[in-house]
């Protein structure tokens, strides 16, 4: 039987990779751009001369998100309509308008979202009497809207 010794070659390399930290990679291409710059379009890529034109920010987010709680709208309704992400955007900018509206004015608007949290805390007591869980959770989620209101 033939006895191998290791290499000092084969033992100083490894197929795992290297635990220590690479440098950062050169970015882009090297080689110059195509076009000139006295053309339109001559130095910016493809994807930006084929890309649609952005919309125009929406200017008075918080003011329509406003009128369409007012109108009864839940806040999930608001940020479809607003073309939000999440129901949780549409009070925040619910809440900013309140915030920024006159202080008379603000009142009556707080007085008719509590009036509307009234209603749906009636609703939830009813729908959720058989499940003491989901109605202790869902009554405390009502009770951090409130506290926004304040």
């Amino acid at each position: 039987m033939r006895v191998t010794r290791s290499s000092s070659k084969a033992s100083g390399s490894s197929s795992n990779p290297s635990r220590r930290r690479r440098g950062p990679r050169p970015s882009g291409c090297a080689l110059p751009r195509s076009g000139r710059p006295d053309r339109p379009g001559g130095f910016e890529g493809r994807e930006e001369r084929d890309r649609p034109a952005r919309l125009a920010p929406r200017r008075n987010t918080d003011g329509e998100a406003l009128a369409l709680r007012e109108q009864g709208r839940s806040y999930a309704a608001i940020a479809r309509t607003l073309g939000l992400k999440r129901a949780t955007d549409a009070r925040a900018a619910f809440l900013r308008a309140l915030r920024a509206a006159p202080e008379d004015e603000r009142k009556l608007i707080a007085g008719r979202e509590f009036q509307r949290l009234d209603q749906l805390e009636v609703r939830i007591r009813t729908r959720d009497a058989a499940a003491p869980d989901k109605l202790e959770r869902r009554l405390e989620a009502l009770a951090a809207l409130r506290r926004g209101l304040d």
